[in-house]
């Protein structure tokens, strides 16, 4: 079995009074030498919340994951003293593999960790712990060269809100989560490259801000910098071709055809229409202001409202912020899809071509979540 975490903190409450502890935390009423709230039993509390808010075989895999990696470790222990230092000593013996024949692979780690930073995320909304600040994911992989996808749970907190929101909202995040595109690639999709008849998406074209000259005096006149200084370039949004090597067709998943279908229905866009498209809104204050201003996009002859990559950027790390994770960009949603593509049995090459980038990309950014089977051997000779 293995050994629980040892924690400096942990007879401190013990030697304190009752009275002192409701004077030291006066919200919590829960806190009695005699009958201490353990870990086990947040842990209790937690799950009975989400059960409602996932699938049953989910449920059944967090329940399986806090029997066999946490409550071993930290059961017992009383929940108001859990701290960071607790929860380092518990991951770094699930990474070297205390009590299993092997170590734990990174993911699995970072998926215990996450369930733990939400279990006491609830605790302290709850009002049933004080709030804890573990900060940074400690096993989350820090180079920038490897992936930083979402955990399970915190995917399902992004879904499950991001389906009480507008179809607009619903294109712009869902979309890249479950088919890989790049925030550019999402900007520059159109219509035009949906095939809802035959289930597949073309990826042609990207939308990105480049820097343009200004061509005459009155557009000088008129093109001035944040401190109000007259500047002979501004930025414009320029639709550019892909290179045929990131030029791709691939099958969209049966989720995001039935959400296309849903806005093709509600909205009828035309061909030349950008997916992801900014819906314009009025202020009140004036009719012709508009939240989204229609700009001129450099290769197209009209003008429209395009998915300017910084304004997809804050509604993204908005909505993020709502779910309970911090800094949300659209590389973790990429990250987030190689990952389910991963687990859903596809081989890199296959992935590599719905993502647009070689297979050795691939390999090196997503090496820790790929499986290793050398069965192939026995095959040989």
């Amino acid at each position: 079995m293995p050994r629980e975490i040892w924690n400096p903190y942990a007879n401190q409450k013990e030697n304190m009074s009752k009275m002192d502890i409701h004077m030291r935390y006066p919200e919590y009423p829960f806190y009695d030498p005699e009958k201490p709230f353990l870990v086990k039993d947040l842990a209790e509390s937690w799950f009975l919340d989400i059960k409602d808010s996932m699938r049953p075989s989910t449920y059944d895999r967090y329940h399986s994951y806090a029997k066999k990696f946490i409550l071993p470790y930290v059961g017992q222990m009383r929940a108001e003293v859990f701290d960071k230092t607790a929860l380092s000593a518990m991951l770094a013996l699930l990474r070297i593999g205390h009590s299993q024949k092997e170590p734990l692979s990174q993911y699995t780690v970072y998926f215990v960790e996450s369930m733990v930073r939400a279990m006491f995320r609830y605790g302290a909304e709850k009002h049933l712990v004080p709030e804890v600040y573990f900060g940074k994911s400690e096993y989350k992989i820090q180079s920038k060269k490897y992936a930083m996808p979402l955990s399970e749970l915190e995917m399902l907190q992004l879904v499950n809100l991001v389906e009480q929101k507008g179809l607009d909202f619903q294109v712009q995040i869902l979309l890249p989560l479950y088919t890989g595109l790049s925030l550019s690639e999402l900007c520059g999709l159109k219509w035009e490259d949906i095939d809802l008849q035959n289930g597949k998406i073309s990826v042609n074209r990207n939308l990105v801000r480049i820097q343009k000259k200004v061509g005459n005096a009155e557009d000088t006149k008129n093109s001035k910098n944040v401190t109000g200084n007259k500047r002979k370039t501004s930025t414009i949004l320029a639709e550019c071709k892909l290179p045929e090597a990131s030029c791709r067709e691939f099958a969209m998943p049966e989720k995001v055809h039935s959400l296309l279908s849903a806005v093709e229905i509600m909205k009828k866009p035309t061909k030349e229409r950008y997916v992801a498209e900014l819906e314009k809104k009025k202020s009140k204050g004036n009719k012709n202001s508009n939240i989204f201003t229609e700009v001129s996009v450099l290769g197209t002859d009209k003008k429209t409202s395009p998915p300017d990559a910084r304004s997809l950027q804050y509604r993204l790390k908005t909505v993020g912020e709502e779910a309970g994770i911090t800094d949300l960009k659209y590389q973790s949603l990429r990250d987030t899809f190689a990952m389910l593509s991963l687990n859903a049995g596809g081989d890199a090459y296959s992935i590599a071509c719905v993502m647009g980038v070689g297979v050795n990309v691939i390999c090196d950014r997503y090496g820790p979540w790929l499986m290793k089977d050398d069965g192939f051997m026995k095959g040989i000779g």
